[in-house]
């Protein structure tokens, strides 16, 4: 790919599951958003495009949106290596408690990988929520803001 164009976009959301991808553009898009479905931890063609994409739309702001878990984390660790401007789309403390009714506990390992992430600095965006985590022994999935 060589030259790539987004007109009329001034908000680049990237969403990781496909049910929400499919639920947002359906219900929730707005003008001017250009919505790309992630699926997960991606390999080195898919990243080669998203760094196209943001190369094309720099102007742009960028979000991700995942499950406030480690793996959503690590994703969006990794896109925003790609995406210097990158932001997180509803995986902050108010989205986590939003749906409280959906989390789902966490066992004694996983707790320890979280807290782990706390000592690195490309998850800081997340040490907020990731303290009320484990204060509540629980993780959300995308899928419950559906």
């Amino acid at each position: 790919m060589k030259n790539l164009k987004v007109k009329n976009a001034n908000k680049i959301i990237f969403i990781e599951n496909k049910a929400n991808y499919r639920d947002y553009i359906q219900n929730k898009i707005n003008k001017g958003e250009f919505v790309v479905y992630h699926g997960g931890m991606y390999g080195e063609v898919k990243g080669q495009f998203f760094k196209k994409l943001y190369e094309a739309t720099k102007e742009s702001e960028f979000y991700h949106w995942s499950d406030i878990d480690i793996g959503g984390f690590k994703i969006f660790a990794r896109l925003k290596k790609i995406i210097p401007n990158l932001k997180t789309y509803m995986m902050d403390t108010e989205a986590f408690y939003s749906k409280r009714q959906y989390w789902k506990e966490m066992s004694k390992e996983y707790r320890e990988k979280l807290a782990r992430l706390k000592e690195q600095e490309e998850y800081s965006y997340f040490y907020d929520v990731i303290d009320e985590m484990l204060k509540n022994n629980s993780k959300l999935e995308q899928e419950a803001f559906i």
